[in-house]
């Protein structure tokens, strides 16, 4: 649930005479909220801000305006070790700090949509009837920490690197479900391979007596062939999932598993 500015604080910002910070008092049955410490509250007060403005826009720009605020408030209540924060700190971060959680799972849920968008191209683009698929829960929660991570001050993460990331959260499933569904689709291979599918098929496709084969026999016959074009869809998905480049990705990715060793 969003946490509205009129909602109980979670926490009490007035210090104790000697300057640390009081726990507010729970409601009963509740468990203790965080302690924050006095130099974090300005921060979380631009968080919630930051926020606030995200909710009545739905402007992605208002949560990379939210981010240095958050970064602030990780900075004062997380422990890195070696330069690298502790994951379970952030999770734990996440839980107490409501404007924190919510900032995670609204990042989160502007990523999906990004790379979602793109796996539904792909999926159109090839002709696929099945839908094209979505993040899990348990991928979701591996996009916030990304981006709990980089919340952390200690780390200084290339933009390219991170965006990596955050669409390898689902790509070994995705191009697990890609390659099924090439497994079962000869129009699925013509589309994706384009001007080259008679080439590959030529060169590749396994015969009998009588014909040649098609490129979904291969893989649903070929445990070789199969692994070497998911591996492929896997780091194709990761840097970008780019439609100009799904013909020599797939390419290369049969090529390679249907030539000999010693030609390899």
């Amino acid at each position: 649930m969003l946490v509205s500015d009129d909602q109980a604080q979670p926490f009490d910002t007035s210090p104790s005479g000697g300057g640390a910070p009081v726990p507010a008092v729970a409601p009963p049955g509740l468990a203790l909220p965080v302690v924050l410490p006095p130099e974090a509250i300005p921060h979380l007060q631009q968080l919630r801000a930051a926020l606030g403005r995200y909710r009545s826009t739905a402007a992605p720009a208002e949560l990379s305006g939210a981010f240095p605020a958050a970064g602030a408030v990780v900075g004062t209540m997380v422990r890195s070790v070696d330069g690298r924060p502790e994951l379970e700190q952030l999770r734990h971060l996440a839980d107490v700090v409501p404007e924190f959680g919510e900032l995670l799972t609204a990042a989160a849920g502007e990523a999906e949509r990004v790379v979602c968008a793109g796996t539904v191209g792909v999926w159109g683009a090839l002709g696929l009837r099945s839908a094209a698929p979505s993040w899990t829960p348990a991928e979701r929660d591996a996009a916030r920490m990304v981006f709990a991570c980089a919340c952390a001050p200690a780390m200084r993460m290339d933009p390219v690197r991170f965006q990596a990331g955050l669409r390898a959260v689902a790509a070994p499933r995705f191009a697990e479900l890609l390659a099924r569904e090439l497994a079962e689709s000869e129009e699925a291979w013509a589309r994706a391979l384009g001007d080259r599918y008679e080439s590959v098929r030529h060169r590749c496709a396994r015969r009998t007596t009588w014909r040649s084969l098609g490129l979904s026999d291969l893989l649903r016959g070929d445990e070789m062939s199969r692994k070497a074009v998911t591996r492929r869809l896997e780091r194709w998905m990761a840097d970008g999932g780019l439609l100009p480049t799904l013909a020599g990705e797939l390419e290369a990715a049969i090529v390679h598993a249907r030539t000999p060793a010693r030609f390899a």
